[in-house]
């Protein structure tokens, strides 16, 4: 596309589900390989990932013409402020799809001048498409989400997260404990997309990063709920796409309640000021 040409957001967020829905149809029919990822031995990449982050590459670049398609296997820090860009997580939740537990998405949100536009979480295995327009709404199979309301008071805390509160704050997460169940499906675009449909009450991770949560925050946004990062919470820092968002997602008054509790796990010389 042109600099400066107006981009008809309604219309490729008609389109995003379609896509994600037929692709996924498409590609998780076929057989997988698995690779280990990293040293640690434990995550993964598989067939699935590449093949997915390849046909995402493809035909958004061909949905958008002139935007670039940038995700979680081969980001490598790119200028989201240039031109828009696409950014994918193609298998979010890798690991559960290997163990073949049933939590796992593909995540795609449309970044304009460093800002969320358009955002579609495919949940694969319900068959579930959540999807967002800023200014414009959540969605959930294309009907506006509404949030549904129930008495279990639900919290999703990353493993990353709970080590830091264990380490830094073991009162602070004593009294999550108290105050919230926890629950951790594996998937951070779902456990937003959780959020935001009422599900749970908050998602809080330390080490998602910009491919797993934009596309479920703006979701999340547009259902009514707050995110935000608990490192700087107060000087109203965000890190990059490719950097640990330190997240936090609630309704406004659970966010106001608890971001200095997830700061405290940062430890003394890291948390906000007071």
């Amino acid at each position: 596309m042109t600099p400066g040409a107006a981009i008809d957001a309604a219309a490729l967020h008609a389109a995003l589900p379609a896509l994600l829905e037929r692709i996924a149809a498409e590609i998780f029919a076929d057989p997988v390989e698995v690779a280990e990822k990293g040293d640690s031995g434990l995550d993964f990449v598989t067939s699935v990932d590449l093949a997915v982050q390849a046909r995402l590459e493809a035909e958004l670049a061909m949905l958008l013409p002139g935007s670039a398609v940038v995700g979680e296997e081969g980001f490598a820090g790119m200028d989201t402020s240039a031109r828009p860009v696409w950014l994918v997580d193609p298998l979010d939740g890798t690991v559960n799809f290997v163990a073949g537990l049933p939590a796992f998405a593909i995540a795609v949100v449309l970044v304009v001048s460093g800002a969320p536009v358009l955002a579609a979480v495919r949940d694969i295995v319900q068959g579930t498409t959540y999807s967002a327009i800023a200014g414009g709404g959540a969605f959930r199979d294309g009907a506006p989400m509404a949030r549904r309301g129930h008495g279990a008071r639900l919290a999703v805390l990353s493993s990353g997260l709970l080590a830091d509160l264990a380490a830094h704050s073991p009162e602070t997460l004593s009294r999550l404990l108290r105050s919230f169940k926890l629950r951790n499906l594996g998937s951070q675009a779902l456990h937003l997309c959780h959020a935001a449909a009422g599900h749970v009450s908050l998602v809080a991770s330390r080490e998602a990063r910009g491919w797993d949560d934009l596309a479920g925050a703006l979701i999340a946004r547009e259902a009514g709920l707050r995110y935000g990062h608990y490192a700087g919470s107060e000087q109203g820092i965000s890190p990059g796409i490719g950097a640990e968002q330190h997240s936090l997602c609630a309704p406004a008054d659970l966010f106001d309640t608890h971001v200095s509790d997830f700061a405290l796990s940062l430890g003394p010389r890291k948390g906000p000021t007071p």
